[in-house]
């Protein structure tokens, strides 16, 4: 499972978060290439960028489709945020079990993540396409 979020506040943080139960594979992975895990400061440079058109969406990692699906709807003032982040979002990679997104209680779900090895995070550029 896969949303776009908007972290509120003075500076809403425009997000994409997603679970896997190949966290376990994954998350490693990703930490070779650049993201940290769930909490840790974000490095200047993580491979991967998000890649979304009208109707999908894929999270591209080393050349290769980790997540390529229909796009979410996204919250107003999601793209806004992404434009004040200079055309960049967070993308927020969790095991299955570790959270559940639609939970009223996600906030501190996440907030159990922080620091472990169940989760993984970078801040990657947006690219926008129309597909015809």
């Amino acid at each position: 499972m896969y949303a776009k979020t908007l972290v509120p506040g003075q500076h809403p943080i425009p997000a994409l978060m997603a679970t896997t139960d190949e966290a376990d594979v994954l998350v490693p992975q990703l930490l070779q290439r650049g993201w940290v895990r769930f909490g840790e400061p974000l490095p200047s440079k993580s491979d991967g960028h998000l890649v979304i058109g009208s109707d999908r969406l894929r999270l591209v990692v080393d050349g290769q489709a980790l997540l390529d699906d229909l796009t979410p709807w996204a919250p107003d003032g999601w793209w806004a945020a992404v434009d004040d982040r200079q055309g960049s979002c967070l993308v927020v990679i969790v095991r299955t079990d570790g959270v559940d997104l639609t939970a009223d209680d996600v906030g501190s779900q996440l907030a159990s993540l922080v620091g472990t090895s169940s989760s993984a995070y970078a801040s990657l550029p947006v690219e926008t396409s129309l597909e015809v």
